[in-house]
């Protein structure tokens, strides 16, 4: 590959007023990477996009020659807002291997990809384009200065706009987290001096029903707060190693815990294999002790049992959670995992959602469907 077939001779100029340099320098600028095997096409590439700016920012570029290189830096540095990705390398399909590591591996939503290729039988584009997370594909001998600055510029737009959305959630978290505090303060100033009324006026009062009353409402207001800080909290899936074995048995004890208040004397069929997956420990057996409480109160009142069963398959592990009770009802199952709901009275409704929150994180397949006894299975595919 030369590097006088990547753009158009005639498009290699750029027309229209130049941004005044020294506003342009005075912004951070957009960090992008380039992956190519080939030095020219890197020399190319910042010539041609030399004097780009988007929203009166330049880029910033720094170079990787294959596959592994650009991962390393990758994962050094997330800040980058979007790479330009050989696909053919090291191998035939680096590139390609790459792009999946990006999302899977390192977990980078935001980052905008951009396929450039010179030899595209190696990845047809109708199956790129569908089966990864890409931005844009092109044939490098198509690729003209112009196609490559509107590219550049609408990738740009879609990571402001990721990021300007993570921020927006961000401080909705934050948000939600002060107003969990100042409520749980208030509620337990409100608690405090209902007991302090309950034992002034005895058990006999005419007042003492009103008071019970209010101290129960006012437990399952600081159950609600508490469950919203939870979700709140979760603001980063960091990358981690948990065995799922040691960390789901944890889960389980306290879940047998939960199921002896209940009352449920739960039979559980556990089989899990040891396996280290990609995630924070806590957060992991977040994940496991919601779902097992959720299959513990949905269990068969006289007779509940309780199935929990890790495998491996290929390059997934497999952790599925069913009960005996009865399934999700059509009607209710596109809502279970939007926070609230739920279709008991006493409940906050916002375990699944919490499990939800941290599959997405992750990047994780979460799936619910009945058994052969009736009862739900939820099936939770992590990639290793």
């Amino acid at each position: 590959m030369h590097s006088d077939n990547l753009f158009a001779e005639d498009e290699l100029l750029f027309s229209g007023e130049e941004a005044d340099e020294s506003t342009v320098n005075a912004l951070e600028p957009w960090m992008v990477l380039i992956v190519d095997d080939e030095p020219d096409v890197h020399s190319m590439t910042k010539m041609v996009l030399g004097d780009f700016a988007f929203e009166d920012r330049p880029l910033e570029f720094v170079s990787a020659h294959s596959g592994k290189e650009s991962l390393e830096i990758l994962k050094s540095d997330p800040s980058f807002a979007v790479v330009l990705l050989d696909v053919v390398m090291e191998t035939n399909t680096a590139g390609l291997d790459v792009a999946r590591r990006i999302r899977n591996e390192l977990n980078n939503q935001f980052i905008r990809i951009i396929l450039r290729t010179g030899q595209p039988g190696f990845a047809p584009e109708h199956q790129v384009i569908t089966e990864l997370d890409i931005n844009d594909y092109w044939q490098k001998a198509e690729l003209t200065s112009r196609r490559l600055t509107t590219s550049m510029t609408t990738a740009l737009r879609s990571y402001r706009d990721l990021r300007k959305i993570e921020l927006n959630r961000e401080s909705l978290a934050q948000m939600a987290k002060s107003v969990a505090h100042q409520i749980r303060n208030r509620t337990m100033t409100i608690n405090g001096f209902t007991n302090l009324a309950s034992r002034k006026l005895g058990p006999h009062s005419e007042a003492s029903e009103y008071l019970e009353t209010i101290s129960h409402e006012t437990a399952r207001l600081e159950d609600i707060v508490n469950s919203v800080s939870e979700f709140a909290a979760i603001d980063r899936c960091d990358h981690c190693s948990a065995d799922i074995k040691e960390v789901g048995e944890k889960a389980i004890e306290l879940c047998r815990g939960m199921a002896n208040e209940l009352g449920k004397n739960v039979h559980f069929d556990i089989d899990i294999v040891a396996q280290n997956i990609d995630s924070r420990p806590d957060l992991l057996s977040k994940v496991v002790f919601e779902l097992v409480s959720n299959a513990i109160v949905f269990a068969d009142e006289e007779q509940p049992r309780v199935s929990v069963k890790v495998t491996v398959k290929g390059d997934v592990c497999m952790l599925v959670v069913s009960d005996n009770g009865k399934c999700i009802s059509s009607e209710d199952l596109p809502y279970i995992f939007d926070p609230f709901f739920t279709t008991r009275p006493e409940a906050v409704g916002m375990g699944l959602s919490i499990v939800n929150r941290i599959a997405s994180g992750y990047n994780w397949d979460i799936d619910v469907s009945c058994s052969d006894e009736g009862g739900a299975v939820f099936t939770l595919q992590i990639p290793l």
